[in-house]
């Protein structure tokens, strides 16, 4: 079993410093020294001695950040932009409030109840997770939870903070038709949750002004990046007779507007090309992406000032929260 002085001297703190993190007294320690700490626990399973009242009536004032997925778009959950800005809103609004962060791997739910209890987390933010995997959690661990981007099956009891995916879509289907692109595509990684219904907004504004939206211009794209980069070879044919395509996402819509401009392919002049988050991609990249805009630090934010109420018991009014967004045109899209 590792002991405090090893963890202090790989970290390169005292004793005192790690006793403190370990029973909670994380004032005067920063947020990356808990985090290289939490690291070497995580990694040597250390669970601390369980004196009693060593936690009993004390806040840790740590907030547990849980990642539902480890990969997204075919890169590591920390490298997606959308990522990074979120969990900055959440570090931003939870030291604001005197609270630190720390980020736990959700793919096990049993070490993910099993790190929360040890650090005693005062509360979680989970992002990515299905109802049913929540639920799951639920039976194994009593922490305040908030999920974010969750899309429940029926009834739910647990407070869920979104985005109103389908306006969005709906909006950037409308724009492509009143620009003259009624063959539009709708390319997404997934047929379920936010894709789902960001092509369920795309169809209704493709059909906004009487026309039909078929689901064969429904495409599902590989998660894999070099599977992708083929497919959009194969699809190549489609992508320039249809003159439009809509992602669901900035990052698989710049991908493909660079696949396209390396083979000579003009955007918007010859495709069209859309997203969705207005993402750090969206705003560097050249042409500068069309895009639907969410606020993400917004949306980070409502996520630490529900969980806090629910921390203090404070009443919540509604347990679904669905955000505005709205449509930015930039330069990708071509209207005739």
């Amino acid at each position: 079993m590792i002991r405090i002085q090893d963890i202090a001297d790989r970290v390169g703190v005292s004793r005192t410093t790690v006793s403190n993190v370990l029973h909670g007294n994380t004032k005067k320690v920063s947020q990356e020294t808990i985090q290289k700490i939490s690291e070497i626990l995580n990694e040597e399973g250390y669970v601390p001695d369980k004196t009693p009242g060593i936690f009993a009536g004390r806040a840790s004032k740590i907030i547990g950040l849980v990642m539902g997925f480890e990969a997204v778009h075919g890169i590591h959950v920390l490298q997606d932009s959308f990522v990074g800005e979120f969990l900055a809103g959440i570090e931003e609004e939870a030291e604001r409030n005197g609270y630190y962060i720390m980020l736990i791997n959700g793919a096990d739910l049993g070490k993910t109840a099993q790190i929360a209890s040890r650090w005693n987390v005062d509360g979680l933010i989970i992002l990515g997770f299905t109802d049913r995997k929540y639920y799951d959690l639920r039976r194994i661990l009593n922490k305040h939870m908030v999920l974010v981007d969750t899309y429940p099956q029926g009834d739910y009891d647990f407070v869920n903070v979104g985005i109103d995916d389908y306006s969005g879509g709906r909006q950037i289907g409308k724009y492509l038709l009143e620009c003259g692109h009624s063959g539009a595509l709708f390319l997404a990684e997934t047929t379920v949750d936010s894709d789902y219904f960001r092509w369920l907004g795309f169809k209704k504004g493709m059909e906004s002004r009487g026309g039909f939206c078929s689901k064969a211009r429904y495409f599902v794209i590989p998660g894999n990046t070099e599977k992708r980069l083929r497919y959009y070879e194969k699809m190549l044919p489609d992508f320039l007779k249809a003159g439009a395509l809509a992602f669901s996402s900035d990052a698989t819509a710049v991908e493909a507007m660079n696949f396209l401009l390396d083979r000579g392919i003009g955007v918007p002049e010859q495709i069209s090309v859309a997203g969705f988050d207005d993402s750090l991609y969206a705003r560097i990249s050249r042409p500068r992406l069309t895009t639907v805009h969410q606020d993400v630090k917004e949306k980070a934010q409502l996520s630490v000032s529900l969980l806090l109420k629910l921390i203090r018991r404070l009443p919540i009014e509604k347990l679904d929260h669905k955000n505005p967004v709205r449509l930015v045109c930039r330069e990708s899209v071509k209207c005739t």
